[in-house]
């Protein structure tokens, strides 16, 4: 009795993922046709443009060849960390961990 049991839970989940992995297909193939439409094409060279009427091209250039970090910053955090003045709130860093811990618990 508990075979069949088992036997139909087994046969029932694999035609539900079955149905839920073609439908997850058709989604993925309808979002892949967004992303290859001509006007979407269009729309993202629109947008292009108009970032380029803010920004010159040798600016785009500089802040491609550097990382996106303040190094003056980075540099002042270290020292107060190397002199033990940075300030450590030990309640933040535990909520911090606990939400962290609970969020991959859930998953």
């Amino acid at each position: 009795m508990v075979d069949q049991i088992k036997s139909k839970i087994n046969t029932n989940f694999k035609q539900n993922s079955l149905e839920s992995s073609k439908e997850a297909a058709k989604q993925v193939a309808a979002s892949v046709n967004k992303v290859k439409s001509p006007e979407n094409n269009q729309n993202a060279k629109n947008v292009n443009q108009n970032v380029s009427k803010f920004i010159s091209k040798d600016s785009i250039k500089q802040m491609s060849k550097e990382p996106p970090i303040d190094k003056a910053n980075v540099s002042r955090i270290k020292m107060a960390i190397a002199n033990g003045t940075y300030p450590v709130d030990l309640e933040k860093i535990s909520d911090a961990l606990l939400d962290a811990y609970k969020e991959m618990k859930d998953r």
